[in-house]
Order: C-alpha cells, then structure tokens, then sequence
C-alpha cells in the first residue's frame, strides 16, 4: 500500500514540476535535500529568477524565505522512512537544465546526487564551508569554491576529475557582511561542529563531553550571556547530545538556544567559541571579531594551520586557558589582521553573486 501511495505522489509531482517548467526560459531547480543549509545563497537565487525560471525544490515545508525565492516551490524529499523503511523518490524530466545545490547526500553510491529529477541537467555544487573541500565531486559538474584555502584543499582532494572548480566567492558570506550591525548584548556565543550517531565521525561526539564544563566556565569567569548555537543537523535532528544540554540549562536566565538559521547570531556576539566548526570563519570574517577554538582534543585538519588568522590564541586545549583569554578578551582587538586574512583568501568579496551569475550564464550558454 505505502509502494502504491509513494508511485502515485512521484508523478503527481512530476507533473507538477513539468507543469513549472518554462519554453521560453531556462530552467534552473535548486535544490534543499535537507533544510540546514537553505541560508548559504545569499541574493543569488532572487537574481537568478531575473533571468531564468527557477524552481525551489524542498523536502519538508517551512514557509521560509527559501521557499519564496524562486518563481515556484515544490515539496519532493529524496527518501521517505516508513515503518523503518527508506524509500529513495525519483524521476527524470525533460527539460530542466541546472540543477544548483548547497547540499549532498551520498546515498546510493552518488546516484541521487547524480540523477535527482534529471539525467541530462548540467549540476552545480555549493559548498556549504568557506575553507574545506565538501561535497563528493565526481556526482556534479561544477563546484563553486568560495576561497583560495577551499581551491587548495578541493585540488588535494579531487587530483583527478573532470569536474571544473570555480573561482567564486562566498554569497552567504557577502550578505552578512552587508547586514552586519553590532548590538551591544554582553553575549558570547557558542557554535559547536556537528555531533554524529555513528560511523567514521563518532569520535569527534567525544568534544561533547566538556560542553558542559565549558558553559559552566563561561558563567562563572564571566558576566557574559552565552548563546548555544548547535549545529543546525543536530537541533533539526533532535540529538541527543544537544537535548540532554538543553534540558540542563534551559532554566538558566544566561543562556540561551539559538535554532535560527543565517548569521544573525553575528549582531549580537561579542566573539565566538568553538571548537572547530568553520561557522567561526564565517562569523569572524564577517563581523572583524575574534572566534577561540576550544579543543582539548587533538584532532587531524587542515583547519589548524588557519585558526591564527582569526584567533591569535590558536587552539586552547584547557578551562584554566580559556577562562584567562576571555577575561582579557574585547573581541575586536584583531580586526585588521582578520580583514586582512579576509581580502588576501576569500574570491569576489562584495561581488560573488555577480561573478556566480556570469559563471552560470556560460555554464548554460556551453562556454565553460
């Protein structure tokens, strides 16, 4: 029966989307496999429908401003889980000539990277982290790499592929920076990396332990607010990790959770902690305030080599250390060398939207 009511809503979707689809223009769908990195778009999408007819596609409805960037929303998940059953959703449609994604997910051996909603469609990757190579290459066409730090690392990563990586920019980054405006709140806020179930990355769960030693730290060598910002996947996703957190200090008028998505957070912290999330990039570099890495655990990235551009501390490995930089700490004191560090790595700073649009104009006109 569940097979039966899936096929059914596969082509009454399909329908919908061809319904969507425009003679006259081309068809870019951009697509949301999950809802946590709908933000890194910036003023992209809003100039892309300018040109093209753009169609949003999403796996759970929000009402959010992603949902009425384009000129039409679909909802159409990738997979639905039904009695402890994962159904994958599909269909190939004519028509469509880009896909554009911040997100992947890896299921099937890349063939829903690959193939969602079009075998023919030229695909794009957004990358969702200023500095890091994510994404699994050979599934797209095109990789928009934000930084000369992330080329750097997509070309050790990727040697050999034919996918072409571009130099771009960072769109999420311009637009914190253009809506960036400082707020006094005595607030510090902390963004942890993201916290595993299971697999390869559990062990990095093992952060997770001192969190609460670290918050306490906080209260107590400071008269800061402290603002939790999880990872959006774990709060999304209920970790049980972030849940046992919450429910310890949920009744503590000083801290507070943050689930909101985009880079508001950055108008209202002072500095960040973390212990190595690359939110801290796209805070520092957008607002010109310190971040401090607390990892007492020593743990192999690339990271490391570019956390005193933000940080003068480097990674601080003890409470005792911790408590001793914040009481001296004003946030600010390394905004220079941050700008610095910002318009020597970041491509198009101010203008990545631009140069994004100009690279898509030639991706579908077949000159790149």
């Amino acid at each position: 029966m569940i097979e039966e009511t899936i096929k059914q809503f596969i082509q009454t979707t399909k329908r919908t989307i061809e319904s969507y689809l425009s003679k006259d223009r081309k068809n870019i769908c951009v697509v949301s496999y999950y809802p946590t990195y709908r933000k890194q778009y910036g003023d992209l999408i809003a100039c892309l429908k300018e040109k093209y007819n753009v169609i949003t596609i999403v796996e759970r409805i929000l009402n959010d401003e992603f949902e009425s960037s384009g000129h039409h929303n679909v909802l159409f998940p990738w997979r639905i889980i039904e009695n402890g059953q994962t159904y994958y959703l599909n269909v190939d449609i004519e028509g469509i000539d880009l896909v554009l994604t911040a997100d992947q997910v890896g299921y099937e051996n890349g063939k829903i990277d690959r193939t969602f909603l079009s075998t023919s469609a030229k695909r794009i990757y957004f990358p969702h982290s200023l500095v890091e190579a994510t994404g699994v290459s050979e599934v797209v066409d095109y990789i928009l790499v934000p930084s000369k730090i992330a080329m750097e690392s997509f070309r050790k990563s990727f040697k050999k592929t034919k996918v072409k990586l571009l130099e771009s920019g960072y769109p999420k980054l311009d637009k914190a920076i253009q809506t960036y405006t400082y707020q006094d709140t005595n607030t510090i806020t902390y963004a942890p990396s993201l916290r595993y179930v299971g697999g390869d990355y559990a062990s990095l769960n093992l952060f997770a332990g001192v969190e609460n030693n670290l918050i306490e730290t906080l209260l107590d060598s400071s008269d800061y607010n402290i603002s939790y910002r999880a990872h959006p996947m774990n709060f999304q996703n209920n970790h049980s990790f972030y849940n046992l957190i919450k429910s310890k200090w949920n009744s503590e008028p000083r801290v507070s959770f943050d689930e909101k998505l985009g880079n508001d957070f950055g108008n209202i912290s002072d500095f960040l902690v973390t212990d190595f999330s690359t939110t801290a990039f796209t805070f520092s570099l957008s607002t010109l305030r310190s971040s401090l890495f607390f990892a007492p655990l020593q743990l192999t990235t690339h990271l490391a080599d570019f956390i005193p551009a933000i940080s003068v501390e480097g990674q601080i490995r003890s409470l005792k250390e911790l408590r001793e930089k914040i009481a001296n700490k004003k946030g600010t004191e390394d905004s220079q060398r941050i700008k610095e560090f910002r318009d020597e790595n970041v491509y198009n700073i101010g203008s990545s939207v631009d140069a994004i649009l100009e690279q898509i104009d030639e991706i579908l006109q077949g000159k790149l």
